[in-house]
């Protein structure tokens, strides 16, 4: 989490979209569509593509794809040492 919150590239609707994410994550990868996301943030699916592309870009999350096609999102984000 510290490499995202470093980040100086990522805009307040990335920060949205990641915590949405991995509020509906079930360990390390979510499977929920763009659209979904959108409906949920009341955000514009392009708004949504963007973030997540910057998020991708920033190795944040990685796309899922299975046949060609989008289901979800895998998180690259390391977790902290548990003491």
């Amino acid at each position: 989490m510290r490499k995202v919150a470093l980040n100086k590239n990522l805009r307040g609707e990335d920060y949205r979209v990641l915590l949405f994410l991995l509020s509906n994550a079930d360990g390390t990868t979510v499977e929920i569509s763009q659209a979904e996301i959108a409906r949920s943030l009341e955000y514009k699916q392009p708004r949504v593509s963007r973030a997540l592309k910057r998020l991708d870009e920033f190795k944040i999350i990685k796309k899922i794809f299975i046949a060609g096609k989008l289901v979800g999102y895998r998180f690259l984000i390391e977790e902290p040492n548990q003491v």
